[in-house]
């Protein structure tokens, strides 16, 4: 029997008025509300779409609204963040911040005397919406996460938030903006028992529906959710004043949790009857948001759309069958990267788009309106991306009064989160007052910002102890050794079972004694040949990074030689080994596999580029050093770092930069004597363990003293630097360094003189991976020769040329008369 086309997903996915021919819903009563027009912008979002599953259904043909956007315009992934939980993502996007200023840390908050799903009211800062309505733009939202109760738009844009959506047809009273639109939306809304036996079999295809199969059961009521979101938005797309407009979809996400195990190719957990059942779930998901992008191209054709995921989705041997029995354990199935598309009169034809983030979205955006993000946004337009001329003053936005919602309305919401695996049914059931979940989210987000110690704060208020759940006491374990609180590591520790995670006890306790001067000791089954055995990826990982801090590169081959992953972390120790010994064939290898596979990544493109320079490689040094300055975007001050071997003149070059105005990184502890008359300029925490990236960060514009061989060790950020390079000869510098030892008499070695030589070699190829590193040689003997000789020549004039532009007064013969004595010893 023939189908009729009104029950297919092709007719459904046509939008409001062909669910209005469906239902039998006469229009004429809202015709003076639907008034199509133009839109300028529009992004879509793709909860977890990747490439890994678009790519091959592009190739065979399966997505072909997706191949038109793609045709003439940009496309590329993007990279997500830590954790991938979808509200705090969503939020993210929308107002390029951080969780911890957004104010979006999981999937409950705490209202009042009860726990409740996370609202839009409680986005502690502006949206790009506001800024689009601040300029006069309407800006339409549809089924943002979060986004309840529905904003008041101040430009008659309409407004339909998440909760709209839910079973309960009462949330829609304080979802759905301008109130005019609700009848229309309730009347046009598919109920499970409306849709179409075709539409649903569509995911099954040639097999019987049982409507007590829970897949099946799953399936409809996602694909009906979807449904909905996408009549909405063509209702918005029909009744707004144009502008721009935002809808998301969280159907991919709900369809991948469901059936990416039972997607091809099949994997040997998964039986022949469920394969042959449910093989096609995900690509018939991907085949429905197709449609839908299909009608979006056809009603807004001149818009500049974008179309957007937050994360991708493990896939191929990586898929999981089953989860651990725990709070977020669903998270565990997203990967890092998903996908970005952007196509439109103001989108820019580059020929390379990379580095992107989520933060990146809402100056993209608003870019395609000539508006500048505002200053506390943390996202950056691409390199070669058209600067917007137009900045925006906020204006004032309706407050939202929220309406007291029934016990039994909010604990639907809450049942949902459980069934998704989002949330801990113990916890909901204990009140959930203390959100320990959230707390866990929002460590993790601290720590992706490379804020250890604020994220062990967070993470030290949620009441630790030995019975907490295991990811909580890693999490805090790797906070404390990150932040260099070793001493609070080794009382910590205690609290990790030692089954299954004996090994990680292990290493913390060898890393808090290193940290007390002790020497590194593996543990012999780490020597042991490979015939014993792999090793585990996360052991190779924290073991040999430990290696790299100890400068014990053999053993770190050996190590590497324990395993066969490919892991990034793994690769990123590859690409260590091979700098080390030079094999820049190997390195560029390593380097390239890693950044394949996580792109964000700027250190590794520093790398890149010095690599691609040792072999000559000159088109591929500037390609890697934009991609890096673009990651890296721009930042206020430099840090500036003098460096050299201890007695090669740190610092007289310290005194020199103080002289010119700068402020000196120092706690005076180390005071003067007779080998350093005006001092040391040192601190403590850069001479031990204890410094961290946001430490270094927070000294951007002071310069800090960092000898030979602190400097390759030490974490520092990425961003522009000023490396102030002492040069002494090396004999002079070892009868410094005996002077100040008391041997004076003691033969020189020729390892030892060997060993200066090879640090400044292995020094110069460290800071030649920072692209945005400046550097200026300062010759300890030449500085001398200039003071007495009253005149600056030569290199010494050009490296106080360049010093000049980072200090407040010009660095000049004057200014080294002040600061150099000529008593100084030459040996």
């Amino acid at each position: 029997m023939q189908q009729d086309f009104k029950h297919t997903l092709g007719f459904l996915a046509g939008g409001y008025q062909n669910i209005a021919r469906l239902k039998g819903v006469s229009l004429s009563p809202y015709q003076d509300l639907l008034a199509p027009r133009r839109f300028h912008s529009l992004l879509i979002g793709w909860d977890a779409a990747d490439w890994a599953v678009a790519m091959p259904l592009l190739e065979k043909g399966a997505l072909p609204n997706l191949a038109t956007l793609m045709q003439g315009g940009l496309h590329a992934s993007i990279a997500s963040m830590d954790p991938p939980i979808s509200p705090m993502l969503w939020t993210s996007i929308a107002t390029s911040r951080w969780p911890i200023d957004h104010g979006i840390h999981g999937f409950t908050e705490w209202h009042e005397d009860h726990m409740r799903a996370v609202r839009g009211t409680s986005i502690t800062a502006p949206t790009f919406w506001e800024v689009l309505e601040s300029s006069g733009t309407p800006a339409s939202a549809v089924a943002w996460w979060p986004s309840h109760p529905a904003q008041p738009s101040l430009q008659g844009a309409v407004r339909i938030s998440n909760l709209a959506f839910a079973e309960e047809s009462s949330w829609l009273e304080e979802g759905l903006l301008p109130n005019v639109l609700q009848p229309l939306f309730e009347a046009l809304s598919i109920r499970p028992e409306e849709l179409p036996a075709a539409a649903l079999a569509s995911f099954f295809p040639d097999k019987e529906l049982d409507s007590k199969d829970d897949v099946v059961r799953s399936v409809l009521k996602i694909l009906v959710h979807a449904l909905n979101v996408h009549l909405a938005a063509s209702i918005a797309m029909a009744a707004a004043p144009g502008g721009h407009i935002s809808i998301y979809f969280d159907a991919l996400d709900h369809f991948k949790h469901l059936a990416m195990k039972y997607h091809p190719p099949q994997l040997s957990a998964v039986t022949d009857d469920d394969f042959a059942k449910y093989h096609f779930v995900v690509e018939a998901a991907y085949r429905l948001h197709d449609l839908f992008l299909g009608t979006y191209i056809e009603f807004q054709p001149e818009a500049n759309i974008f179309l957007i995921s937050d994360h991708g989705f493990r896939s191929g041997e990586e898929r999981w069958t089953a989860l651990p029995n725990h709070a977020g354990a669903p998270a565990l199935e997203h990967q890092f990267y998903g996908m970005f598309v952007a196509k439109g009169p103001q989108i820019p034809a580059l020929e390379q788009l990379s580095g992107l983030t989520l933060l990146d979205i809402a100056p993209m955006v608003l870019a395609t309106h000539n508006l500048k993000a505002l200053p506390e946004m943390a996202g950056h337009l691409p390199a070669y991306w058209p600067t917007p001329t137009q900045e925006v003053v906020l204006s004032s936005t309706p407050q939202v009064v929220e309406q007291g919602r029934s016990p039994q309305m909010e604990e639907e919401l809450l049942d949902a989160l459980v069934k998704l695996g989002y949330l801990d049914a113990q916890d909901r059931a204990q009140g959930g007052a203390r959100l320990v979940e959230n707390g866990y989210y929002l460590a993790r987000s601290l720590r992706a910002q490379q804020r250890p110690r604020e994220a062990w704060q967070v993470l030290q208020s949620l009441e630790l102890g030995p019975g907490s759940p295991s990811r909580y006491l890693l999490l805090g374990a790797a906070l404390l050794a990150e932040s260099k609180q070793f001493e609070a590591l080794a009382e910590f520790v205690d609290w990790v079972d030692e089954d299954p995670l004996a090994w990680v006890k292990e290493y913390y306790l060898r890393l808090v004694k290193v940290s007390r001067g002790e020497a590194l000791v593996l543990p012999e089954r780490l020597l042991k040949p490979r015939e014993d055995g792999v090793l585990p990826k996360e052991q190779v990982v924290l073991w040999g990074r430990l290696l790299v801090k100890a400068g014990r590169w053999d053993e770190l081959d050996e190590l590497l030689h324990k395993t066969d992953s490919q892991a990034v972390d793994i690769l990123n120790l590859r690409l260590m080994l091979a700098l080390e010994r030079e094999d820049w064939l190997r390195a560029m290898e390593a380097a390239l596999a890693s950044t394949e596979q996580v792109f964000h990544q700027p250190k590794v493109h520093g790398a890149l580029a010095f690599i691609f320079g040792k072999l000559g490689m000159s088109r591929e040094v500037n390609f890697a050093k934009g991609v890096y300055q673009n990651m890296v975007g721009e930042t206020v001050a430099p840090n500036i770092i003098v460096t050299g071997p201890p007695r090669s003149g740190t610092s007289l070059a310290m005194q020199l930069l103080r002289a010119g105005g700068i402020e000196l990184v120092t706690d005076e502890k180390r005071i003067a004597d007779e080998h350093n008359a005006a001092g040391y300029f040192e601190h403590e925490s850069i001479k031990g363990w204890h410094w961290d990236v946001r430490w270094i960060e927070e000294q951007r514009g002071k310069a800090m003293k960092v000898v030979f061989p602190l400097l390759r060790k030490a974490p520092l950020p990425a961003g522009p630097k000023l490396i102030v390079v002492m040069r002494r000869g090396v004999q002079s510098i070892l009868q410094s360094q005996r002077r100040m030892a008391n041997a004076e008499g003691a033969p020189l070695q020729w390892e030892e003189h060997d060993r200066w030589e090879q640090e400044y070699v292995k020094h110069e190829r460290w800071w030649g991976m920072e692209p945005q590193a400046e550097v200026v040689d300062l010759v300890y003997e030449e500085l001398l020769d200039a003071v007495e000789r009253g005149e600056v020549l030569g290199e010494l004039a050009k490296a106080l040329k360049t010093l000049s532009k980072y200090c407040v007064k010009t660095v000049d013969i004057s200014l080294l008369k002040a600061v150099v004595n000529k008593d100084l010893r030459r040996f």
